[in-house]
Formats: structure tokens, C-alpha cells, sequence
């Protein structure tokens, strides 16, 4: 039974700049999650492995990292059957300049490895597996134009796979980013569309065949919460029956944290060492929400630094806490503004309470009111 190994934007040599000092440390990674690929592809005796675009992060990454890949494909290719098809994509674009046409000799004396558009070749056969792979690669980093236009299957093999690197509109996409059509995921004589772009794990629903992304294999920026996967892929009987699994390292966790009543910035690292356990491999996303008495002295600045050594990285995405105010501030709003007349009719009710109970209730609704009023979004 052939085996496709399916994996898409790896983004070797990323910046990362969102990760600070710790950028070095995940551009290592991405090359783990590569090395790992290939044991997955080794380890599973794969017909092929396939890579659904953006093995690169751009056409102008380090020298090292394209001899990084080549070496790495290279050990697939020497070390078993299996064939490696590679379809530039939107940030290694094949179009003037590609990082591709730059290399066409190292990649072309790969044994068993092809880079579709080049030298316009745009199908791989194997006849000894029944498969056959074909793909038109992106031309530029923007384009409306669709990749799985005009291509055919090949009726003399049983497993035609056909790649693209693109978004599928089964969301709403821009006209210019690659589009997929629905539709062109239904054409008949195709058992698997292997697709690149999408950062998480999707499959396509709506489709005659299986159709997926798989996710970049390692974390390349904070909003891939479903990164870090391969489609193990067992072709049989024409058809397609895929499987997901791990390579990744690093994990999103992202939170959103109510800070009401913290008596400090301690309180609020506790907090967040209760919500997401310690972790070296974890980039926690935090949002924090609520009223911070004014004189808790919480700083954001110092939890953040509380916590780098808990985990892999730490950033606080949104900072929708509100610092309560104290008795001159509330005097201080504006009587002519909405949110002064709230003010000082909560006082007033204040006076009129009857016990303690009573006057926490009003206290904390007068101040979430006046947050609330002001464009705080104190309520998570």
C-alpha cells in the first residue's frame, strides 16, 4: 500500500521577530520539525514525500538553510525509494529571483527530488508506486490566478494527487491570495489534494476526496494554535485515508485571564501558573481583564518577567484590565459626560446602601460602569 508523506510551510529561515531573543532558538526548531518530517517519511517507508509549498521563508534565505534542505531531502532520497516533490510557494515564490532558479544545480543533481515549474515540468510519476503528483507553483507572492486549472490526472496510474498552495474559499479569501475554488476540489479522477498555505491543520469539507492542509510543522507566528502536524497519507484501492501526526515542538496557549482583586503582580504569575502549567516548549498569549485596585502595585512589565522563565515565551496580547479608581478620580469626571452622571449616581446610591454586602455589590458595579464607559473591555 504506497504512503505519502504531505507536510507545507515550513518557513525555513523565518525571522521571527516576534519572539525577541528567543528567534534563534525556534529557527533551530524549524529545522528539528524537518529533520523530523524526514524520519516520519523514513520510518513509514514513504513512495514520496511531498511539499506543499513555502519550504522557505522568502527567495533570499541563508545559503546554510538551502543547503540544510537539500541535505535533508537528500537523506530521504539515498537512504530509501522514496521520491520528494517540492512546489514553491507564495514566499518562495517561482518567479524572478527564486531561491529555486538560484540553486537549480544543487536541487537538480538531488537524486529523486523535483521542484515543480522548474524547467516548466509541472507532474511527477511513479510507476512502481502508482503515483503520480501534479502542481502548477505560484509565480508571485500575490496572484488570482488558480493553480488547479488545466490540470489533469493521469488515467495510466491509479494514485493521482494533485498539490496547490492557496487558500480555498471556503472562507472568505482575497482575490489575490491564491484562491481555491470549491468546485475545483470536486474534479473527478483525483484521490487526495494536498494543499499548502494555511498555517493549522484543516480539512476541507464539501469535497469528493480528501483535501488538507496540514499546517506549518513548527510554530512560525502567534495566531497557530493548530500548528505542528504531518498528513501521514495511505493510498489504496484509488482512494485516500489520511492521518495526522506530531512533529512540532512548541505549543500555543493562548488565555484570557480576569486580574479583579489581584493583590499584586505575584497574584496575578499565580494566576497564570494555575491556568497554563510550566512549560519550556509553550508560547502563552495572555489577555488579561478587569479591575486592579490602584495601589495592588501590578505591573505588566514585571509579570511578564516573572514568567520568562516558565515558559518558552510570553506576550500579553491584549491589556483589557482597568485600574480602579480611587475617590479624586471619580470626582474628576466630567458631570456633562455620561460617564460622570453614572459616577455620582452610584455614590449617591452608595450612601443609601444598607451593609457591606450591599456596598461591594454597588462599589464593583460603579466601577466596572465607569470602565465600561470609558471603552474598557473589562469584561473578557
Amino acid at each position: 500500500m504506497p504512503t505519502l508523506i504531505h507536510t507545507a510551510d515550513i518557513h525555513l529561515g523565518a525571522p521571527l521577530g516576534w519572539l525577541g531573543d528567543r528567534a534563534a532558538d525556534q529557527r533551530g526548531e524549524l529545522r528539528r520539525a524537518m529533520s523530523s518530517i524526514v524520519d516520519v517519511a523514513l520510518d513509514r517507508k514513504a513512495d514520496c514525500l511531498l511539499v506543499a509549498g513555502d519550504l522557505f521563508d522568502s527567495n533570499t534565505p541563508p545559503a546554510s538553510e538551502v543547503r540544510f534542505a537539500i541535505r535533508e531531502l537528500t537523506r530521504l532520497t539515498e537512504s530509501s525509494k522514496g521520491a520528494v516533490v517540492v512546489l514553491p510557494g507564495s514566499h518562495d515564490f517561482l518567479g524572478t529571483g527564486s531561491i529555486y532558479s538560484a540553486y537549480r544545480t544543487e536541487f537538480s543533481r538531488a537524486p529523486g527530488l523535483t521542484v515543480l515549474g522548474l524547467d516548466d515540468r509541472t507532474s511527477v510519476d511513479l510507476p512502481e508506486s502508482g503515483i503520480s503528483v501534479r502542481g502548477t507553483p505560484p509565480r508571485s507572492n500575490r496572484s488570482a490566478s488558480h493553480q488547479l486549472a488545466g490540470l489533469e490526472p493521469n488515467p495510466a496510474l491509479p494514485f493521482n494527487v494533485a498539490v496547490a498552495h492557496g487558500s480555498v474559499n471556503v472562507v472568505p479569501v482575497a482575490p489575490d491570495d491564491h484562491p481555491i475554488d470549491l468546485l475545483e476540489l470536486r474534479t473527478a479522477g483525483w484521490c487526495y489534494f494536498a494543499l499548502g498555505h494555511w498555517h493549522s491543520w484543516r480539512e476541507i469539507e464539501g469535497t469528493a476526496v480528501p483535501a488538507v492542509y496540514p499546517g506549518a510543522p513548527e510554530v512560525v507566528a502567534i495566531d497557530q494554535t493548530g500548528a505542528g502536524h504531518v498528513a501521514v497519507v495511505e493510498l489504496s484501492h484509488g482512494a485516500a485515508t489520511v492521518r495526522k501526526e506530531r512533529v512540532g515542538t512548541r505549543t500555543i496557549e493562548e488565555r484570557a485571564l480576569d486580574v479583579t482583586g489581584a493583590a499584586g503582580t505575584k497574584d496575578v504569575e499565580e494566576r497564570v501558573v494555575a491556568a497554563v502549567a510550566p512549560n519550556g516548549d509553550a508560547i502563552v498569549r495572555l489577555t488579561l481583564n478587569g479591575l486592579v485596585e490602584v495601589d495592588s502595585g501590578f505591573s505588566p512589565d514585571a509579570l511578564l518577567e516573572a514568567l520568562a522563565p516558565l515558559y518558552f515565551h510570553v506576550s500579553l496580547a491584549d491589556r483589557d484590565y482597568h485600574v480602579r479608581l480611587g475617590e479624586d478620580e471619580l470626582r474628576a469626571l466630567p458631570e456633562r459626560l455620561v460617564v460622570g452622571r453614572f459616577a455620582r449616581r452610584m455614590k449617591a446610591r452608595l450612601e443609601e446602601a444598607g451593609g457591606e454586602g450591599e456596598r461591594r455589590e454597588i462599589e464593583d458595579a460603579l466601577q466596572l460602569g465607569v470602565a465600561l464607559l470609558q471603552g474598557k473591555d473589562v469584561l473578557g
